[in-house]
């Protein structure tokens, strides 16, 4: 969007409302920090169009030094691997995002779905498969670096089934010294609008501790 370097100024002056600049991962977490209060420590794995991540401790959404904490999506899984917007190769966007799902499919999101469930396509199994040996390789990384349960959010995760994060257990727990329960797996549920609703929390938050 060539936006590199922009600051709130740049836009808010021209729109006569409150504004806040907010990473779509982290407005992804908020929500779910907010769905699940009870949860002091998570890394949220934003399943849009593009992939994304968020960590919480503290019962707070963690920023980072320079404000990219959580940046899962450019961890490089294979050096040798596609391209990723970032111009580096094999990153985590490249193999888990839901546009990276749709290029390996040849079709929509929607449409992949409902073939994939009628498991009348090896073709496809085998596609969702690899996706999710990506995914279980990030999360069974994620869980060495920080101990809490792991969120699922964002477009792809409605799309989940049990069988699925059955599946992601197996590959988890297959091969390390610190597996994950079950009850660690958590799945979002408003899909594609997640950054949107989260972003908007701030201001009802806001108006919440105002009255």
């Amino acid at each position: 969007m060539g936006n590199t370097d922009m600051n709130i100024e740049s836009f808010s002056k021209h729109l006569p409302y409150p504004c806040r600049l907010e990473h779509d991962s982290k407005a992804a977490a908020f929500l779910e920090l907010w769905n699940h209060p009870e949860l002091d420590s998570a890394v949220v794995l934003l399943l849009n169009r593009n992939f994304g991540g968020g960590i919480i401790t503290n019962h707070s959404i963690h920023h980072g030094t320079s404000m990219h904490s959580g940046t899962i999506e450019h961890m490089c899984i294979n050096p040798d691997g596609p391209l990723c917007y970032c111009e580096n190769r094999g990153c985590l966007e490249a193999y888990c995002s839901a546009n990276a799902l749709e290029q390996a499919a040849g079709l929509p999101v929607k449409e992949f779905f409902t073939l994939l469930r009628e498991k009348k396509s090896p073709q496809l199994i085998g596609i969702w498969e690899d996706y999710l040996n990506h995914l279980a390789f990030a999360m069974k990384n994620v869980n060495m670096v920080m101990d809490a349960p792991v969120i699922l959010s964002g477009y792809l995760a409605p799309y989940f089934t049990e069988s699925d994060t059955d599946y992601l257990m197996e590959k988890i727990n297959s091969a390390t010294p610190f597996p994950l329960e079950k009850n660690q797996i958590l799945l979002g549920i408003h899909g594609q609008y997640t950054p949107a609703i989260g972003a908007a929390l701030h201001y009802i938050q806001d108006f919440i501790e105002m009255v």
